[in-house]
Parts: structure tokens; sequence; C-alpha cells
């Protein structure tokens, strides 16, 4: 989840919302405000990439076994983070993915996981070998709609 710096020296956080009750979301919201205000100094300048905000909640309860922690600890640690792709904002060449699929029902895409992101990888490696910046990934059911790339998730019609 990255903030950007705006030119009008303003702040612009991507994203914000984790799916929760609205009580939680308005305490998640302002736990990311207070983080990003704290470590305002470190987000790059316009154009030079982002504050990379990453949520982190844990078990930490004293059950080491293979059930539901009783306690848990959430943190907010974040990083300066340049561009994602080399030309910054500029346009992207796209693959376009039918094969792998990036995100499918009862899967963990709702939730960072460990395993998250290497389903991925040989796709990312082909793409990039090809000369594309990244890959468009097809709605695994019809493969009419895009839902994600690499770097960021979005929901339309291909034309």
């Amino acid at each position: 989840m990255p903030v950007f710096a705006l030119s009008n020296r303003g702040l612009l956080l991507k994203q914000p919302l984790p799916s929760s009750s609205r009580d939680r979301v308005d305490q998640f919201v302002e736990a990311v405000k207070d983080t990003v205000l704290a470590n305002e100094r470190w987000v790059p300048p316009p154009g030079k990439g982002s504050l990379y905000i990453r949520p982190l909640l844990m078990g930490s309860g004293s059950v080491l076994s293979l059930a539901p922690a009783p306690e848990f600890t959430f943190l907010i640690y974040v990083s300066p983070a340049g561009n994602y792709f080399k030309d910054g904002l500029s346009p992207i060449d796209l693959m376009v993915e039918t094969e792998t699929h990036r995100a499918t029902p009862g899967g963990t895409g709702c939730v960072k996981t460990i395993g998250n992101y290497t389903a991925v990888l040989k796709a990312q490696s082909s793409a990039k070998a090809k000369g594309y910046s990244d890959v468009l990934y097809l709605d695994h059911s019809c493969a009419v709609f895009y839902l994600f790339h690499g770097a960021a998730g979005f929901k339309n019609h291909l034309d």
C-alpha cells in the first residue's frame, strides 16, 4: 500500500481500506495516517517513488499449534520505495496471461500471505523476457475480465 507525494506537498494514500467492520476500518485508517505522518520525511518527491506501507496482523498468543491465536499484534511498518516500473508512471506494455490466474474463488487473494505471489513468477519472467513491463491476469472463470497486473488490482471489461 503506497503513499505518494503530490506536487502541492500533499500526500496520496492508495488502497487504505481492509475488508472489516466500520469501527475497525476507522481504527485501521487512523493508524495508517498516524504512521505516515510520523514518517512523512521518508516519502520520496513526486515522480520518484512512494512510501510503501505494510500493515501486519499476526497471532502472538502463547499457543503454538494449529488453532486460532488467542491474541494478536498489529503493527505498521513503512519504507521508501522507488518507482515500480523503470519509466515511473508512464504507460506500460502488459502481456495478457491466459493460463496462469492471479486470483481464484477460495484463494488467498484477499489477504497478503507468504505464497501470494509465487504462482505468478513464471508468467512475469516470461513477460519480461518478451519485452513486456508486466502481466495482465484475466478472470479465471471466463477470461474476459481482467483482474490484476503485478503492481495493482483492477476490475474492468476488456473491450
